[in-house]
């Protein structure tokens, strides 16, 4: 039941974070001024503990647009742009018309208005030496949805935020995201692969993604295997 609670609260946050948004353009390089900080690194592997999934030593990579999940029996692969999920078994791949909870929050708050509070304060974490900076995601006037972030970003990692605590303003949902093992090294293309035929499941048959066999698997793969035609 605790798993099922957990799964249901991540698909609420990701549908506020995603509210009224579109991606139809290439996502943009980020120029200087407030921008949002998660899409200045188009490029990275990392393993993701936490977030609004609750993922435990998920594997992930990002490549431009695309960003991929691994997971025991499958692996995911998100487009940023449309915002859809390709799940990918060696004898099947289904796609879904929404991100998987693991990109958040990298594919989330493309239409937010971003306001970045830097701060002097430094605390090491895993190992890297971070400045701390508090972020603030607002979309709407009248009644807004207002997303507060406080990061931890890596002077080691060009200011990867290896850690961030996220509070929901609108409903008081707050949780902490963490990530290690980050190379900003490009990852290998074969990642991002995935059949050229993928079944399209529609809303009405969406079920939760991560409800089975959603244990990540131990070690990085060095390379995507071949999908199934």
């Amino acid at each position: 039941m605790k798993r099922w609670f957990r799964l249901a609260m991540a698909l609420m946050i990701l549908a506020v974070s995603l509210q009224g948004q579109t991606r139809k353009k290439p996502v943009p390089k980020v120029p200087a001024g407030d921008q949002n900080p998660f899409q200045a690194f188009q490029s990275f592997s990392a393993t993701l503990h936490g977030g609004i999934g609750d993922d435990h030593n998920r594997k992930i990579y990002r490549s431009g647009k695309i960003m991929r999940l691994d997971f025991e029996d499958h692996y995911r692969v998100v487009d940023l742009e449309k915002l859809t999920t390709r799940m990918v078994y060696p004898d099947r791949c289904q796609q879904y018309p929404k991100p998987d909870v693991g990109t958040y929050p990298f594919s989330a708050y493309y239409d937010f208005k971003v306001e970045r509070a830097p701060t002097e304060d430094k605390e090491t974490v895993d190992g890297h030496s971070c400045k701390i900076e508090n972020v603030t995601f607002t979309r709407g006037d009248d009644a807004p949805i207002v997303i507060q972030m406080k990061l931890w970003e890596a002077e080691d990692l060009q200011g990867f935020p290896v850690k961030g605590e996220v509070s929901v303003a609108s409903n008081g949902n707050k949780f902490t995201l963490n990530y290690t093992d980050v190379s900003l090294k490009p990852p290998d293309p074969a990642l991002f692969k995935s059949p050229a035929n993928c079944k399209v499941v529609t809303d009405k048959d969406l079920k939760p993604m991560g409800a089975a066999k959603t244990t990540p698997s131990k070690s990085a793969p060095k390379a995507a295997p071949k999908p199934q035609q």
